[in-house]
């Protein structure tokens, strides 16, 4: 069977629309605080993109609870974690979790504008269910906004060329 492109875009419209409406399995661990609560272009508090799922195991206590998407650490809440290759790629950040400039899931899609100079406007095909999204890369790293024209709906942060694929192509966790 051959695969097209315009199979290929609805198929990621649909991965993409699909994790729009993801919500992490509820976990017992302890809330972060402080710099905890804060991810960067690097990662967040001790956690690098790039780290390994050992290094991770090791130091967090990674775990993947039976039944869950996604692995969680013990030590950190509000973010989960993508590997490609046994290496963190990606942070999906839940509020209270923020960038460094305070914006997170619920913040005014203005307030990001503001937030960040040299940001890119993404927007869905017509028809799709996806969110439009503000990508604001640094480097390597990027963050991207989902949203829906008013407020942030959900928040990544990672390897660029990883945090465009997600959107692009629907790359993804599960």
């Amino acid at each position: 069977m051959r695969v097209t492109h315009r199979t290929a875009a609805i198929a990621a419209m649909v991965i993409v629309g699909a994790f729009a409406n993801y919500a992490p399995a509820p976990s017992s661990a302890p809330a972060a605080t402080g710099s905890d609560q804060v991810v960067t272009f690097a990662g967040i508090a001790d956690v690098r993109f790039g780290d390994t799922v050992a290094e991770l195991t090791a130091d967090h206590g990674l775990t993947k609870p039976p039944g869950a998407c996604v692995m969680q650490f013990a030590d950190l809440t509000g973010v989960d974690p993508v590997f490609v290759d046994n290496r963190l790629v990606l942070l999906w950040a839940h509020a209270p979790v923020r960038t460094p400039e305070g914006i997170s899931e619920g913040s005014a899609v203005d307030a990001v504008r503001q937030a960040y100079s040299g940001e890119v406007e993404l927007t869905p095909p017509a028809g799709s269910h996806a969110y439009p999204a503000i990508m604001v890369r640094q480097g390597d790293a990027a963050y991207l906004f989902l949203h829906d024209g008013t407020t942030v709906q959900k928040e990544i942060a990672g390897y660029a060329d990883y945090v465009q694929r997600l959107y692009t192509d629907g790359f993804g966790a599960c």
